[in-house]
């Protein structure tokens, strides 16, 4: 029986010391919290030229009167009885000049006439040139004010009353309807014109074009999502045949992967608003995150299996997780060997603008780890796993930056917003401005310039 319980005691003495080492301790465990931060929005800059070419408008302007009348009175009786018939057409195309916001051109007419005479009517045929001024000013809704006025008028036909004695000449009396229907005439011009120079529909168009999501790659699934917040506008220009004008957008931007990203269309168009002027370049803001399962992936195929020795003791890494703590990355890194069970390194992410990557370069064991190990694996200081560990806590963005620089750039080559309204762009550079710390990720905030243009053709 003695001897029996002699050996009992003597299997308990030899397996104790395994039983001990294969115990899991675990360091104390740094919470999982994230300070509430007022971040401010990442508000870009977006301005984008817009060049309508006068040679257009002139063009558009002939269509919208081909085979219209500009001034109709089949009437003896109107105006004041003045026994008179008269009728405009446009008989040749009409020239523009612009200057600021003033549109001059020249309306070449055909004019019908017939006068009640005494005896019988008589018709007459001329044709003249109007001479016009149309100033214009952009209403806050984006609509047109316009006001026209005939500056003067040149005979290129002068008019004859054909009578059954002859042809008389009639200039004055024309001239005397021509200036009652002056004030009809510029209405009229008015009304066409205004339709055809606003700038609210190509405006509409951009606002709502820049809301949907755009797919900037297909194989990793790139979208970036941009969300409105302002728009202005500098005043209109002309040069070298072209109207001038720059729309200055605040926005917001968001690039994601996956999913079309859900949005809900805002359709109202923000007031006008007046710059004096806007920036050549666009300056866009674009929050991106690296997840956690990301970055634990890049830190795993790094760490976990690696061993590190120090004196008779060696532990293996088994595992790697991360989170944070208020602005910093907790790691989580689980060990088996002289050591089984949890330790904590902690440190602040920050982006290294030469080597284009996220770094931890502070990291170190977590307080509460320290003294852990001060008291039950000292040794574990000694070692390499802390530096081994700083090397695996960097996530390279090279790559990205410019992944994103050259996917930002396919879309800019050729955009087109609407049919006739052509979207071009470079973009310049693409840097980080900062990193912070999420409860999913490891958030970088991107800055983008460059520039966008927006022609306008065949309105």
């Amino acid at each position: 029986m003695k001897a029996k319980t002699g050996l009992s005691l003597l299997a308990i003495m030899f397996l104790f010391p395994f039983c001990k080492s294969a115990k899991i301790t675990d360091a104390p465990k740094p919470p999982e919290n994230y300070a509430p931060t007022l971040e401010p929005p990442l508000v870009s800059s977006l301005t984008i030229p817009v060049n309508i070419s006068v040679l257009d408008l002139q063009n558009s302007l002939n269509r919208a009167l081909s085979g219209r009348a500009l001034y109709e009175d089949y009437s003896y009786t109107d105006n004041g009885n003045d026994g008179l018939m008269l009728n405009l057409w446009k008989s040749q195309d009409i020239t523009l000049f612009l200057s600021g916001n003033t549109v001059k051109y020249r309306i070449p007419l055909k004019i019908w006439m017939k006068k009640s005479l005494l005896v019988a009517d008589a018709e007459a045929d001329a044709e003249l040139a109007l001479n016009m001024k149309t100033t214009f000013s952009i209403k806050e809704d984006w609509s047109l004010g316009t006001t026209t006025e005939v500056e003067y008028h040149e005979w290129l036909a002068k008019p004859k009353l054909k009578t059954g004695i002859g042809s008389i000449s009639i200039e004055t009396l024309s001239n005397l309807a021509l200036n009652r229907s002056k004030k009809t005439i510029s209405q009229t011009l008015d009304r066409y014109v205004s339709q055809q120079l606003t700038l609210k529909p190509y405006v509409q168009e951009v606002w709502t074009a820049l809301q949907e999501p755009i797919l900037l790659d297909s194989v990793y699934r790139l979208w970036v999502k941009t969300t409105p917040t302002g728009i202005a506008m500098t005043p209109v220009t002309t040069y070298n045949d072209v109207i001038r004008t720059k729309i200055a957008v605040e926005c917001l931007n968001d690039v994601t992967f996956g999913e079309k990203p859900w949005f809900r269309e805002n359709s109202n168009l923000p007031n006008l608003r007046y710059i004096d002027d806007a920036p050549d370049e666009f300056q866009v803001r674009v929050a991106t995150d690296v997840p956690f399962p990301e970055a634990e992936r890049l830190a795993k195929n790094m760490m976990v299996g690696q061993v590190f020795e120090s004196g008779k003791n060696k532990v293996k890494v088994e595992d790697i997780q991360l989170w944070g703590n208020n602005d910093k990355l907790v790691v989580n890194s689980k060990l088996s060997g002289s050591f089984n069970g949890n330790i904590y390194f902690i440190g602040r992410p920050e982006y290294n603008p030469q080597k284009n990557q996220i770094e931890v370069k502070d990291l170190d064991f977590h307080v509460d780890t320290r003294n852990f190990l001060m008291r039950s694996a000292s040794w574990l200081f000694q070692g390499a796993i802390k530096n081994q560990m700083k090397k695996a806590m960097v996530f390279p963005l090279e790559e990205n930056i410019r992944y994103l620089k050259s996917s930002v750039q396919g879309s800019l080559d050729h955009y087109e917003l609407s049919p006739g309204v052509l979207l071009t762009g470079t973009v310049d550079s693409v840097t980080v401005e900062n990193t912070k710390i999420t409860p999913t990720s490891i958030r970088v905030n991107l800055y983008s310039k460059g520039k966008v243009n927006v022609d306008v053709k065949g309105l």
